[in-house]
C-alpha cells in the first residue's frame, strides 16, 4: 500500500499547469535537486514511477532532440525497492537546466517559485502522514536546502534548515504550514484528506482530555473518600468525642463510602465547603490520635 508521501507525489506528478515558464522552474528543480551528473550525463533517480514519467515528459518538451535512456533498478538492501533512472546526455540544453546561468530570473514571479518547490518535493520530498506528526522535508545539498528554505519563507511558511549527520534539509513543521504547502504545490486530493485526518486526531485530543480530566478527578474523590473514613475509624476506635455536626458528618460519610463530596452535600443541607470544614476539622482531630 503506498505511503501518503507517494500518494502526494502520484497527484503532483499527473499535474501539469499551463504556463511553461512554471513547467520550466518545475523541471529545473527536478534535475537539480534529483539529479546529479555522472560521465557526461545527467541521471534522475526516484523510487515513484510517476515522477520519473514527470521528467521525462517534461524533459521532451524542452529539450526534445535528446533522447533519455530509463532504467528499472532493484535495490539491494532495506526495502529492495525498484528505483527508476532517467539519464540524459549533458548537451548545452540540458545542462542549462541542471544548473542555469541566473535562477533568479527564472523565479521572478511568486507562481515559478510554486512551480520550482513541486519540482523540489517531488525530487527529493517527505511528507508524513496527516495521522502522525505534521512534518514535512526536502533533502538536498546545503546550498539548495538554504535556497529552498529562502524560497519557502518569502512565501510566508516558517521554514527551517536542518543538518541531519551528512544530509541537509529544508522542512516545515505544524499542522497549518505543511498543510498549506501541499495546498500551494497542488495536491488538492492530500489536503483533503489530511484535513479530515486533523479534524479526526484532533476531537480524539479533545476527547481524551476530557476523558483524562474526569479519570484524574475521580481518582482525586475516591482517594479524599478513602482518607476520610481513614480519619473517621480513628475517631470511633478512641471513642473520641465529637459535636453533633461532625456525628453527622461522620454518619454520612460512612453510609455514602464511595460518594464525593458534592454529591454528599447534596444530601444534606450545608454547602460543600461547609462540609469540607468538618472534614478537615476530623482530620486534625485523628491526626493527634494517628501520631499517637
Amino acid at each position: 500500500m503506498p505511503s501518503y508521501a507517494q500518494d502526494v507525489k502520484n497527484e503532483l506528478a499527473r499535474k501539469f499547469v499551463k504556463e511553461r515558464a512554471c513547467l520550466r522552474a518545475e523541471l529545473i528543480a527536478l534535475l537539480k535537486v534529483g539529479a546529479k551528473k555522472i560521465d557526461g550525463r545527467i541521471e534522475f533517480a526516484s523510487s515513484n514511477a510517476a515522477v520519473a514519467r514527470k521528467v521525462i515528459t517534461l524533459a521532451k518538451r524542452f529539450f526534445p532532440a535528446v533522447k533519455p535512456e530509463v532504467a528499472a533498478v532493484r535495490r539491494k538492501t532495506l526495502q529492495k525497492n525498484l528505483r527508476y533512472v532517467v539519464r540524459f546526455i549533458a548537451t548545452s540544453d540540458v545542462q542549462n537546466f541542471f544548473a542555469p546561468p541566473d535562477l533568479d530570473e527564472v523565479l521572478k514571479r511568486p507562481r515559478f517559485k510554486v512551480a520550482y518547490l513541486r519540482g523540489a518535493f517531488l525530487a527529493k520530498g517527505m511528507v508524513n502522514r496527516p495521522e502522525a506528526e505534521y512534518f514535512l522535508q526536502i533533502v538536498t545539498t546545503k546550498a539548495e536546502a538554504l535556497f529552498l528554505q529562502g524560497l519557502m519563507i518569502a512565501l510566508d511558511f516558517n521554514a527551517v534548515f536542518r543538518q541531519r549527520r551528512k544530509v541537509f534539509l529544508a522542512s516545515l513543521r505544524g499542522g497549518d504550514d505543511v498543510c498549506d504547502f501541499l495546498g500551494m504545490i497542488g495536491a488538492d486530493n492530500a489536503v483533503e484528506r489530511f484535513e479530515v485526518a486533523r479534524n479526526i486526531k484532533e476531537v480524539r485530543m479533545q476527547v481524551n482530555r476530557v476523558v483524562n480530566m474526569e479519570t484524574a478527578s475521580i481518582n482525586r474523590s475516591v482517594d479524599a473518600a478513602q482518607r476520610q473514613l481513614a480519619d473517621i475509624k480513628i475517631l470511633l476506635d478512641n471513642n473520641v468525642p465529637v459535636n453533633h455536626y461532625l456525628r453527622d458528618v461522620m454518619k454520612l460519610r460512612l453510609e455514602n463510602p464511595t460518594a464525593t463530596v458534592a454529591e454528599l452535600a447534596e444530601k444534606v443541607s450545608i454547602t460543600r465547603p461547609g462540609l469540607m470544614y468538618h472534614f478537615r476539622t476530623i482530620r486534625v482531630l485523628a491526626e493527634k490520635f494517628r501520631s499517637k
